[in-house]
């Protein structure tokens, strides 16, 4: 009977011991937001690419310090024969955006100078498909 009254008091004590998970809302802040593009067009100036698009915020909270990058060229980054900046930088085009409130779209457009130039039509060689690499931070 004493054991009985011991195993119980035991498994008691466990249970009030148990330490509760953070919830959703917690593990969400703590996490890297997510964006999503729904606008994104390659255009031309001059002889170099860019995009211009929108980017969207479909979390409840504000987003800051977000950074969208494009390598145009990306399938002939680090090959010869393709042009310097080809190979060094995949053609890379981005923009940063300071602020994104909660449940907002906003418009960007990238900067890249001299990093994506437009091959010529005799070259035959066509732009990567768009694929934005986004990173950002939540905003308190």
């Amino acid at each position: 009977m004493e054991s009985t009254l011991i195993r119980t008091c035991v498994a008691l004590i466990a249970a009030a011991l148990v330490i509760p998970t953070p919830s959703a809302h917690a593990q969400r802040k703590s996490a890297k937001p997510e964006l999503k593009i729904i606008k994104d067009d390659l255009l031309e100036r001059g002889n170099f690419y860019f995009v211009k698009g929108v980017v969207y915020n479909p979390n409840n909270q504000p987003v800051k310090n977000v950074e969208i990058r494009y390598y145009i060229w990306k399938k002939w980054m680090g090959q010869d024969g393709h042009g310097t900046v080809i190979r060094d930088t995949g053609g890379l085009v981005q923009s940063t955006i300071r602020y994104i409130p909660p449940k907002q779209s906003v418009e960007f457009t990238t900067t890249g100078g001299t990093n994506a130039p437009v091959m010529t039509i005799e070259s035959g060689k066509l732009p990567d498909p768009l694929n934005a690499e986004i990173t950002a931070e939540w905003d308190r």
